[in-house]
């Protein structure tokens, strides 16, 4: 932050804090105006690979404009003496912001239970990695899916047009250019104020007649699974049913003002004190359901084993073998074609090693969150106690490894039991692309885990013969079944895979995953010829 924007952020900081006698604050239970965006303005901006129109059921996607005012916070001492040492520096600032409904198209399907996205902004505009990483499971059991613009970073790329790496053209127009959040802090008490407004039988809702919320539950994954610690931790309110973390480790920044102690900040209380230690992580005595599930690539290149929390009856700590941070890679499209070239650029086209990611695989973490999000469910409904916290073998900070390379320990999927190949955490954009191609893989090759197959001599001594392939899966996966890690959909995919794979057949690891599409063409088309 300039020294000219710390100054002009300090200097209203004041004033306002003179002023709070004679405002009256927000709450989390507020009213809030919900409208259509203007029509003919500029396409709207989704966020998510997963498509509404790919599920098998039949789900609506709808976007609506949402208005209230919220009150921003800072700490009450410095240091701050906890999560909820809370004082509000600015009463009722009012926001505007966007939010995108996937719903069941009836109410019929509907199970009573909405999971309120907070977007993650790392890449400058709203990604839904919750949304693309259990997509499939909210679909199949009937959940609202709610993803809200929540920060700063990617509203201004809506405000600003949609100009995707700063030089595409604009698609959205002025379509978004009403939109405000003065502060990313406004966040809290509006995510709570949209939450309400969804359990509500306000005429604003959204919601069909006939949807009647029973469960809300937040999520938010890497800078926004921090913001799940902060929120759960100093913002938690009778509205919410269950938080759950996803690929992150402590508590986010509780405003934008500038940060005590950093060069040219001003004094305490013009400056937002950080938290420290212990008071980072969420909590752990709360009356709801707190799930926290990491990757292997956070634990070895982002984050460490910091947010480690022990069991207590609410919540659970878990860490994935062999999983990346990055949550999708397969049919991504950065840059369309006719741009950079004759043909689309695709994420899988950036980096140098083969990419495993949370939802396409091959490591599949989102198997595991699908699991976990099945768990809070349990536990709100029925008090039914989610598996117990797993970690991984984690010495002097180092995750240790078998032989193969793989990591020890934690939640271990099919993939790292019956392994075909060595999975290490990050990988990196392909030297031999141009600087500017290698500025837009950095980030994404690097949050990514690589794959690295064995060769087939490898194969061929762990895996004899086909049928002893598929059996150590399906004996894998009914365990991790067994744990509470697995559901039966995703167990049935993991040995549909195994099963219609060539690995044991002794033909190395390219053919044998190239086999199985070529053994579904073949049945097709014999299917043809019969009618």
């Amino acid at each position: 932050m300039s020294m000219h924007r710390s100054l002009v952020w300090s200097l209203l900081n004041l004033l306002l804090l003179a002023s709070l006698s004679f405002a009256a604050t927000a709450a989390p239970t507020d009213p809030v105006t919900v409208t259509a965006p203007p029509v003919g303005q500029g396409d709207a901006f989704v966020p998510g690979v997963r498509q509404v129109a790919d599920l098998p059921q039949d789900y609506v996607e709808e976007e609506y404009f949402v208005s209230g005012a919220a009150d921003l916070f800072s700490y009450a001492h410095n240091p701050p003496l906890g999560p909820t040492d809370l004082t509000t520096v600015q009463a009722n600032v009012p926001y505007r912001t966007r939010m995108v409904v996937r719903r069941p198209a009836s109410r019929g399907p509907f199970n009573g239970t909405v999971v309120i996205e907070w977007w993650n902004s790392t890449a400058g505009f709203d990604t839904a990695p919750v949304w693309d990483a259990s997509a499939e499971y909210f679909a199949r059991n009937g959940i609202v899916y709610v993803g809200v613009t929540n920060a700063n970073q990617s509203l201004s790329y809506l405000t600003g047009g949609c100009s995707l790496l700063g030089f595409l053209p604009p698609t959205c127009g002025t379509r978004y250019s009403t939109l405000s959040l003065p502060d990313d802090g406004l966040a809290y008490e509006m995510m709570s104020q949209i939450g309400s407004l969804l359990r509500s039988d306000s005429p604003d809702n959204p919601l069909p007649v006939g949807f009647d919320v029973e469960r809300v539950y937040h999520s938010g994954q890497s800078q926004q699974g921090g913001s799940m610690v902060t929120y759960a931790s100093a913002f938690h309110f009778s509205g919410n049913d269950g938080y759950f973390i996803q690929q992150a480790a402590s508590a986010r920044r509780i405003n934008g003002g500038p940060t005590c102690g950093a060069e040219g900040s001003p004094p305490y209380p013009s400056c937002t004190p950080l938290l420290q230690g212990s008071d980072r992580l969420v909590r752990t005595d709360l009356p709801v359901p707190v799930v926290h599930a990491i990757s292997e690539t956070d634990i070895e290149i982002l984050f460490g084993t910091f947010g480690r929390q022990a069991d207590t009856p609410t919540f659970r700590y878990y860490e994935v073998a062999g999983a990346g941070h990055l949550t999708v890679h397969e049919g991504v499209e950065l840059i369309p074609a006719g741009v950079l070239g004759p043909d689309p650029l695709l994420l899988s086209d950036l980096c140098e090693n083969e990419i495993n990611s949370t939802a396409d695989g091959p490591v599949f973490f989102s198997y595991v969150m699908n699991a976990l999000w099945e768990g809070m469910e349990a536990q709100v409904t029925d008090g039914v106690a989610l598996p117990d916290g797993v970690v991984m073998d984690v010495q002097g900070g180092v995750v240790q490894r078998d032989g193969f390379g793989n990591g020890l320990g934690g939640v271990r999927l099919p993939s790292l039991e019956t392994p075909i190949a060595t999975y290490t955490p990050g990988n990196q954009a392909d030297p031999t692309l141009p600087p500017l191609l290698q500025s837009i893989g950095n980030l994404a090759c690097f949050l990514s885990s690589s794959v690295d197959p064995f060769d087939e001599a490898t194969l061929d001594e762990l895996y004899p013969n086909h049928g002893t392939y598929v059996s150590q899966v399906v004996q894998a996966a009914n365990e991790l079944r067994s744990e509470g890690f697995l559901l039966s959909k995703d167990r049935s995919k993991i040995v549909t895979a195994a099963t219609m794979s060539a690995i044991g057949c002794g033909i190395g690891f390219e053919l044998a995953l190239l086999l199985p599409p070529l053994m579904w063409l073949h049945q097709r088309r014999r299917s043809a010829s019969r009618v």
